[in-house]
C-alpha cells in the first residue's frame, strides 16, 4: 500500500494567540517530528509519551510539543504542552460560542493543552482548553496525551484523565496518520535554541485494540500558512536504536520529509525478579539492542540475590553469564534474568586477622580461621583466644551457611604474675587470666638458721606477709620476696615479788604464743598477755630486737597470807575452802600457827569460807592484801557467859542488900 503523508491542519490558533505582541514581519511554524504509515489510517484515536523539559528560553513566538492528526471531514484535534514567551492570562475552555474564562501562564514553563479546528476552519481563534500554569510535571520526566473516539465525541486525555471533549463531526482519521512534532509557533526568527525533548511509544487506536505505529517517518518543514524563506533548524533523531523512541530539538540531524526513522518494530522485554533492568523497548528489525542488569542486588540485611544468567527465548536471544550484553531483533524477544539468592557471613575478632567472611549459597560451607591465637597487648597484658560464638574452641572451623551470620571471636585476657626472690626458688609465676586467683610460695622460707637468729621470709613487696598466699589477678602483678634478719627473744616471767615463774605462756599481738621467739629486726611486738595457772592476764610489754635478747616481765601474781585469828589474836588452826580465779579449789588447814601462805596467786585473788568448829566465815582477796579472819570461840564465849553471870549475880546481890537495910 503507498505511503501518506498526513495532512495537517498546520495553523496553530492556540499558539498564535499565546504570542500576546504581533510582529510586523514574516511569521514562521517550524515543524519537526514524525509521523506514521498507511496502517495507522483510519485510527479513531493516538496517544503516547512526551518528555517534559523546561525551561525552553524562547525570545519570540512559543514551543509546542503536540501528538495530533487531521481527522476525515479535515477537521484537526491535538493535545500536548506548550511553553510561552509571556507570562500572563491566557484564554481558557474556548468553543466557537466563546471562551468562559482565563488562567494565568508563567513565561519558559510548561502547561498541558489541547486545542482542536472544526472542518475546514481558516479562522485564528483558539478552541480548546489549557491545564494549571506549571502542570506537566517536573524535568525530565514523561507524561502521556491521547485522544480517542466516546461515541460521536472525542475526549483528550492528560496521563490518562480526561481533560476536554468535542464532537467534531466525524469517527475516525480517513487516510490521515497520527504525527508527533515539536514547534515553534509564530516567531519571526530561527535563532532559538530548543532544548531536544523525547517522543515515545507513539500509538493509534483502531478496531478496538491500541497499536504501535509499525514505522515512522521524519518530518522537518513548516506549518500551514508559514513563511519558508528561513531553514528549520530543528531535527530529529531515534534514540538508542529504539524504535518509536526519538528526540526532537536542536543539534540533531536535518532529514529528509518522508525520512524512515523505523520499521517492523519489535519487542525486547527484559524481565527481573530483583533489580532495575535496561534494554526493555520497541526496536527496529535487526537493529542492536543492549540490556543489562545489576550483578547484585541487596534484597535484606545480610541478603542479596546474585545474577546467574540470562534465559533468552525468541529470534537471536541470548543465553549466558553476562550481566550486560546485546542482541540483534529479528523478532519479539524475552531476555529473563536468573538470580540465586546469597548469605553473607561475617566474621570478626577484635584481634589477629579473620578469614571467611564472605557471600555463600545456601548450603555452601565456609571455613572461618583466624591467624594467631595470642596477641601481646601491652607489657605483661595479653589476649588469649578462647572460642568462636558458635561455641568452637578450635582456630579454624567449618560452617554451613544457611542464613546471614555473625560469626565473632572471643578472647580472655590475660595478666603477667612476675615473681622474685633472693633465696630458693618462687613458685607460681607466669599467665593468669583476669579476675583469678594464682598461688605463690618459696621453696624455702628460712636460711642461716641458728640458736639465735636465722634469716627469714617476711613478706611479698609488703602486701602479702605469708609465703603461700593468694593473689587476685586484675592487672600485671610483680611481687618480690623479702627476707630480713630475726633474732631469738627469750622471755622470763617474775611475780611481784620478784620470785620467777614456771610455766608461763606469752601472747604476742602477731598471734605466736611461747616464751621463746624468733623475731624480726627492726619490727616492733606488743605482747599483749600471758597465761598462767590457766589464767590469761593482759599486758601492755613492746619488744624490738636488734639482737638476740631475754626480757624479764613481771606478771599480777601475788604470794597471799590467810590467817585465823580468835578475838583474844590468838592464832587458830580453822580450816579453808579456797576457790582461786582460775576456778579451781582447794581444802587446807592453818595449823597451829592459824596463817597459810598461798603463793603466786594471779592477780591474788581468791575467795572462800573458813570454818572453826561450828563457826564459818566468808572471805575473798583481790591483789597482794593479807587475808585475816577472827573468830570468836568456845572459850571466849564461856567467858563472855560467866562475866554475864557474875554481873547479874552482883545486881541480884546488891538488891538483896538494899531491902536489909530498909
Amino acid at each position: 500500500m503507498r505511503e501518506y503523508k498526513p495532512a495537517l491542519m498546520l495553523t496553530l490558533a492556540l499558539l498564535l494567540c499565546l504570542v500576546m505582541v504581533p510582529y510586523a514581519s514574516a511569521q514562521y511554524w517550524f515543524q519537526s517530528g514524525a509521523y506514521g504509515g498507511a496502517s495507522s489510517q483510519y485510527n479513531s484515536g493516538a496517544g503516547g509519551y512526551i518528555e517534559t523539559i523546561y525551561p525552553q528560553y524562547v525570545n519570540n513566538g512559543s514551543y509546542g510539543f503536540w501528538i495530533g492528526e487531521t481527522l476525515n471531514n479535515n477537521a484537526f484535534i491535538q493535545i500536548g504542552y506548550e511553553i510561552t514567551n509571556t507570562s500572563g492570562y491566557y484564554p481558557q475552555d474556548c468553543s466557537p460560542s466563546g471562551c468562559n474564562g482565563s488562567t494565568y501562564i508563567t513565561a519558559g514553563y510548561p502547561t498541558w493543552f489541547w486545542e482542536y479546528f472544526p472542518a475546514n476552519y481558516t479562522g485564528e481563534n483558539f478552541y480548546g482548553g489549557i491545564g494549571p500554569n506549571n502542570s506537566v510535571g517536573i524535568n525530565g520526566t514523561f507524561n502521556n496525551y491521547s485522544f480517542m473516539l466516546n461515541g460521536s465525541s472525542w475526549n483528550f486525555y492528560f496521563n490518562n484523565q480526561i481533560v476536554g471533549t468535542v464532537n467534531i463531526g466525524t469517527e475516525n482519521s480517513g487516510e490521515n496518520s497520527p504525527a508527533a512534532y515539536a514547534e515553534l509557533a509564530n516567531t519571526n526568527t530561527n535563532q532559538n535554541n530548543m532544548y531536544p525533548v523525547m517522543f515515545k511509544n507513539i500509538s493509534y487506536y483502531k478496531n478496538g485494540a491500541l497499536h504501535l505505529l509499525g514505522k515512522g517517518y521524519a518530518y522537518i518543514g513548516y506549518g500551514k500558512g508559514s513563511n519558508i524563506s528561513l531553514s528549520n533548524p530543528y531535527g530529529v533523531k531515534e534514540v538508542n536504536n529504539q524504535a518509536n523512541f526519538f528526540s526532537v530539538g536542536s543539534g540533531l540531524p536535518i532529514v529528509t520529509d518522508g525520512y524512515l526513522l523505523w520499521n517492523n518494530i519489535y519487542r525486547l522485554n527484559v524481565s527481573s525478579q530483583y533489580g532495575n533492568s535496561t534494554g526493555s523497548g520497541y526496536y527496529s528489525s535487526f537493529s542492536e539492542a543492549h540490556f543489562s542488569v545489576p550483578k547484585t542486588v541487596a534484597i535484606g540485611n545480610g541478603i542479596r540475590a546474585y545474577f546467574a544468567g540470562w534465559d533468552g527465548t525468541g529470534p537471536g536471544a541470548y543465553t549466558g553469564p553476562s550481566n550486560s550484553s546485546s542482541v540483534y531483533i529479528s523478532g519479539n524477544t524475552t531476555e529473563t534474568a536468573l538470580w540465586k539468592i546469597q548469605y553473607y557471613l561475617n566474621a570478626t575478632s577484635s584481634y589477629g586477622n579473620v578469614s571467611g567472611s564472605g557471600w555463600y549459597n545456601p548450603g555452601n560451607l565456609a571455613v572461618v580461621s583466624i591467624n594467631k591465637s595470642l596477641i601481646n597487648v601491652s607489657n605483661g597484658t595479653r589476649e588469649v583466644f578462647s572460642k568462636w560464638s558458635t561455641g568452637s574452641p578450635l582456630r579454624s572451623i567449618s560452617v554451613t551457611v544457611s542464613k546471614p551470620e555473625d560469626i565473632s571471636a572471643e578472647w580472655e585476657r590475660q595478666y603477667f604474675l612476675g615473681l622474685s626472690t633472693t633465696y630458693g626458688n618462687s613458685i607460681g609465676e607466669g599467665w593468669y587470666d583476669s579476675g583469678s586467683n594464682a598461688s605463690i610460695s618459696l621453696s624455702q622460707t628460712y636460711f642461716n638458721n641458728t640458736n639465735s637468729s636465722s634469716i627469714a621470709f617476711y613478706s611479698w613487696s609488703g602486701l602479702y606477709n605469708q609465703s603461700n598466699a593468694t593473689v587476685v589477678i586484675n592487672n600485671p602483678t610483680y611481687l618480690t620476696a623479702i627476707f630480713k634478719k630475726k633474732y631469738t627473744a627469750s622471755l622470763y616471767s617474775e611475780n611481784e615479788e620478784g620470785q620467777y615463774l614456771r610455766n608461763v605462756t606469752f601472747y604476742l599481738n602477731n598471734g605466736e604464743a611461747g616464751t621463746k621467739f624468733m623475731l624480726f629486726s627492726g619490727n616492733k611486738y606488743n605482747v599483749i598477755s600471758a597465761e598462767y595457772k590457766g589464767t590469761k592476764m593482759n599486758l601492755n610489754y613492746s619488744l624490738n630486737l636488734s639482737a638476740p635478747k631475754s626480757f624479764y616481765l613481771k606478771l599480777p601474781v601475788y604470794n597471799l597470807n590467810i590467817s585465823a585469828i580468835s578475838m583474844l589474836n590468838a592464832p587458830l588452826n580453822a580450816s579453808a575452802y579456797v576457790v582461786f580465779s582460775n576456778g579451781s579449789s582447794s581444802y587446807i588447814y592453818l595449823g597451829r600457827n592459824g596463817t597459810v601462805e598461798l603463793r603466786n596467786v594471779t592477780f591474788g585473788k581468791v575467795s572462800g569460807y573458813m570454818k572453826y568448829h561450828f563457826i564459818t566465815e566468808a572471805f575473798s582477796s583481790v591483789g597482794k592484801d593479807r587475808v585475816t579472819v577472827i573468830f570468836i570461840t568456845i572459850d571466849m564465849l564461856a567467858l563472855i557467859i560467866g562475866i554475864i553471870a557474875a554481873m547479874i549475880i552482883g545486881m541480884l546481890l546488891h538488891r538483896k542488900a538494899m531491902k536489909r537495910e530498909i
